[in-house]
């Protein structure tokens, strides 16, 4: 089988990786039912994960192939237990990878949806996350603890967010930030070429914030602070002729936010489509209905230490819809926030 994909498609040889125009691959052989061989060292795999990479399990009975980035791993080998995020070393097996993805099977016809919510995570958030749970690494503790009282305003957050987006000053904000989009589109539509989805989105957000991008830790890109509400805005990019699957937010800071007085989280949604050069945005609470029915919890990134955090999936390009009617369904969002706080 290798053989004949050698033949066939020529690729590039990275020791046990064959790399082709835009993906790797690595073929392994199980003599049973299960797959539990080594497949690849951690730091061959950070070569590689910036594009599919693809392992190809050959058995007697057919072949099975998996996107194994680092997104789709649960965890390392346990010959990996020296494993820090300064000190990339050991290995995964193939049962470290794992065989469904919010709820898509892992599987060639969900490549290119998967491969899109890999996209947003950066290899340093993952090796973290793997760091952790492969040896059991408390880290720092991240979650929040809130009291009683933030709790009561938590749960007041999805009443905040649709009575702040029938405000005046609120359409404002959404305005003023629409006409920043459409002024610098020119520039947006060069960094939306770029390949890399971490730069593209830290370029795009400097465009449109005048700051540089990349903003650490904090939750937001932009703070608006009118009567009735202070918005913390962050700058969300959709490539609308493709898959992509933009990272939303972290849980825990969220629900910090949430539990001060007046705050809405919100997205600024940048939609692109660059085969008519247009670019359009929209200001909306995490809440909105459509945003908040493409919100899901990354379960496998969630840990004692953290809630984990929020990506958008799935169909939303409507909410750039020129006859789009944004709504907040409070009930449906004051029972997600419970769930975030049950976490």
């Amino acid at each position: 089988m290798r053989a004949a994909f050698v033949e066939a498609f020529r690729p590039l040889r990275a020791r046990s990786v064959f790399v082709g125009d835009g993906y790797g691959v690595r073929f392994s052989e199980a003599r049973t039912g299960s797959f539990s061989n080594t497949v690849l060292s951690l730091s061959a795999l950070r070569s590689h994960d910036a594009r599919p990479f693809v392992v190809v399990v050959v058995r007697d009975t057919g072949l099975e192939f998996l996107l194994a980035n680092s997104t789709f791993l649960k965890k390392a080998s346990h010959s990996s237990h020296r494993l820090t995020v300064d000190n990339v070393r050991g290995s995964f097996n193939g049962g470290d990878i794992l065989r469904e993805y919010q709820g898509l099977r892992n599987s060639p016809e969900n490549f290119d949806a998967l491969f899109a919510s890999h996209a947003a995570f950066t290899w340093e958030e993952n090796l973290e996350r793997l760091v952790g749970a492969t040896n059991d690494v408390a880290g720092r503790d991240l979650r929040f603890r809130p009291t009683e009282e933030q709790t009561a305003q938590i749960l007041r957050g999805p009443e905040r967010a649709a009575r702040v987006m029938g405000a005046r000053a609120f359409r404002q904000v959404g305005e003023e930030l629409a006409d920043i989009v459409r002024a610098r589109s020119d520039a947006i539509l060069r960094s939306a070429r770029v390949e890399n989805v971490n730069v593209r989105g830290n370029d795009i957000e400097r465009h449109i914030t005048g700051l540089g991008g990349g903003h650490g830790h904090r939750l937001d890109d932009l703070v608006r602070e009118f009567p009735g509400g202070v918005l913390s805005i962050d700058v969300k990019t959709k490539l609308l002729d493709r898959a992509s699957a933009p990272k939303a937010y972290n849980i825990d800071k969220t629900l910090a936010f949430l539990a001060t007085p007046d705050s809405v989280p919100a997205f600024l949604m940048v939609g692109i489509d660059l085969r008519r050069a247009t670019v359009s945005a929209v200001l909306l609470p995490i809440f909105e209905v459509t945003l908040l029915r493409a919100t899901r919890v990354q379960h496998h990134w969630a840990g004692r230490n953290s809630r984990g955090v929020t990506q958008l999936t799935g169909r939303f390009s409507e909410v750039f819809d020129a006859g789009y009617r944004p709504a907040v369904g409070v009930d449906e969002a004051d029972a997600f926030v419970s769930s975030l706080l049950r976490l």
